[in-house]
């Protein structure tokens, strides 16, 4: 939940994990200065000396407000980006950085996991597999990631009242990937896609993406019984 300064006015930026938040913040911090509610550091600590339950910069919405009114804010932004991507991009960081996935699994087991445990431990994975419905405010501007992290510039100019900042947004935390992009461990199944379209129903009809747009499985399009079983499985909700 990075929050920055513009003048008298404080502005907030959304920060949904793995849509490039690192490089938005470094930009931001160049161009306004400090970042309030910002810890880079956060996972270094040991967990008994951590007063939130995840990074500040990737709290949910909900928790946000239990802390700064909503009023304070003059403005928020926050880029967004197709749940099937994201995911694949999650779970591509977990095996490589973090070493939380077990020894060979799948996207498909590691998504298993998650939707037997989210509901008892929400905050697993520093929220980087949360909905992004629950991180980004309802009426601030989105951008997707799939259109470049540019297309912020002009918008931050406007908050600014000037283009005296950087033309363009650098690519922070760049890493080389162990797993190719056509890894078989992260291609989703056409089981597990739908259940990413059950799981991240809002996220997909909030920021207009098809459940096909981003897909690596296959098969093109999940059964429609096979979505109807999983939506009677999950009553239409989140696991």
């Amino acid at each position: 939940m990075p929050i920055f300064r513009i003048g008298d006015k404080l502005h907030y930026y959304a920060h949904v994990p793995k849509c490039g938040g690192s490089s938005v913040e470094a930009y931001l911090r160049t161009r306004f200065g400090s970042l309030a509610f910002l810890n880079t550091r956060y996972l270094d600590l040991p967990e008994d000396s951590r007063w939130t339950r995840s990074s500040p910069q990737h709290v949910a919405l909900a928790d946000l407000h239990r802390l700064v009114p909503a009023d304070w804010i003059a403005s928020s932004f926050a880029v967004v980006r197709h749940p099937v991507k994201r995911l694949v991009s999650a779970f591509q960081f977990q095996v490589e950085v973090e070493g939380t996935v077990a020894a060979l699994w799948s996207i498909d087991e590691w998504f298993d996991d998650w939707l037997k445990c989210a509901g008892a431990e929400p905050f697993r994975y520093d929220n980087h597999l949360r909905p992004q419905s629950e991180i980004v405010p309802e009426g601030a501007t989105i951008f997707r990631l799939e259109d470049g992290l540019d297309a912020l510039v002009p918008h931050l100019d406007t908050l600014a009242g000037n283009s005296e900042g950087p033309r363009r947004i650098a690519a922070e935390n760049v890493r080389k990937k162990a797993m190719g992009p056509d890894a078989s461990r992260l291609k989703p199944s056409p089981e597990t896609l739908a259940r990413i379209g059950v799981y991240y129903a809002e996220d997909f009809r909030r920021f207009g993406y098809g459940l096909q747009e981003g897909a690596t499985a296959e098969k093109p399009t999940p059964p429609r019984s096979l979505i109807g079983r999983l939506t009677d499985t999950f009553g239409g909700k989140r696991a």
